[in-house]
C-alpha cells in the first residue's frame, strides 16, 4: 500500500487559499508532496470531513516574482544541494491544489461539493486506509473529476487516482472492473479519451483486460 494513504494523522500541511471548487495547502516539509491523484481530507468549522483528491502540485519560490537559481555543480548535485544550502527550506515551499469530491457528515458520506470550502489554516491530512476503502465503494465523485479543468487533463488526475486507490484496496480487481465500468459510462461518447484511460488503469495481469462498457 503507497504510504501516502498510510499516514492517518500525519498532515501534509494546511490549508492557504480555499474556494467550493479547489483548495491550496502549503506542505509542512519542502517536497514532500502528495502524489497526483491521492485522497486528502480537511475538516471544516461545522466537524464534516472534506474530501479532495490532489489534482496539481508545484516547488517554487516562496517570493513569486524570483525565480529559483542553480545551487548545483559536477560535484555538488541532488539531496546534497539542500545539504550544502540549508536556507533553501526558508526560501522556497511546497504546494498543491486539491479538488473537493465529497465530505461526511454524521457517519455519512455524501457525494457532491461540500456547502462550505475548508476553512484557512486547517490542517489537511491523508484518507487513513479504512476510510478510503468506504469512500472509493461508490463512484459517483468520478464525474466531478471528469469535469475538472486546470493545469493537469482530467483523465490523467482520473488514471493515477484510480491506480492509487486500486493499489491502496489491495489491487482489489473487482473494484478496478466496476471503477472501468463508471469511467466508460462517463466517457461514452468520446472514446478517444476513454481508450487511454483505460489502457492505462489496466494492470495487465489478465489476458482479457479491462471491459469497456456500452
Amino acid at each position: 500500500m503507497d504510504d501516502s494513504f498510510e499516514q492517518h494523522g500525519r498532515r501534509f500541511g494546511e490549508v492557504i487559499e480555499t474556494s467550493s471548487a479547489r483548495i491550496w495547502v502549503e506542505c509542512d516539509r519542502l517536497n514532500n508532496l502528495p502524489p497526483l491523484g491521492a485522497l486528502t481530507q480537511v475538516e471544516s468549522e461545522s466537524g464534516e470531513t472534506i474530501f479532495a483528491v490532489v489534482a496539481y502540485s508545484e516547488t517554487t519560490g516562496i517570493d513569486a516574482t524570483r525565480r529559483a537559481v542553480r545551487r548545483g555543480s559536477n560535484d555538488v548535485r541532488d539531496a546534497d544541494v539542500y545539504r550544502q544550502h540549508p536556507e533553501l527550506n526558508r526560501v522556497l515551499r511546497s504546494t498543491f491544489e486539491a479538488v473537493p469530491i465529497a465530505f461526511e457528515r454524521e457517519d455519512r458520506i455524501v457525494y457532491v461539493v461540500p456547502p462550505v470550502p475548508p476553512p484557512l489554516h486547517y490542517s489537511v491530512e491523508p484518507v487513513a486506509a479504512a476510510q478510503l476503502a468506504r469512500l472509493t465503494d461508490r463512484f459517483d465523485y468520478l464525474a466531478t473529476l471528469a469535469r475538472y479543468q486546470g493545469d493537469i487533463a482530467a483523465e490523467q488526475i482520473i488514471i493515477s487516482h484510480v491506480r492509487a486507490v486500486f493499489d491502496a484496496r489491495e489491487r482489489d480487481r473487482e473494484w478496478l472492473d466496476r471503477a472501468a465500468g463508471e469511467i466508460s459510462r462517463l466517457y461514452a461518447s468520446e472514446y478517444d479519451r476513454l481508450l487511454p484511460i483505460l489502457e492505462a488503469i489496466d494492470p495487465g495481469d489478465e489476458p482479457a483486460g479491462l471491459r469497456i462498457v456500452r
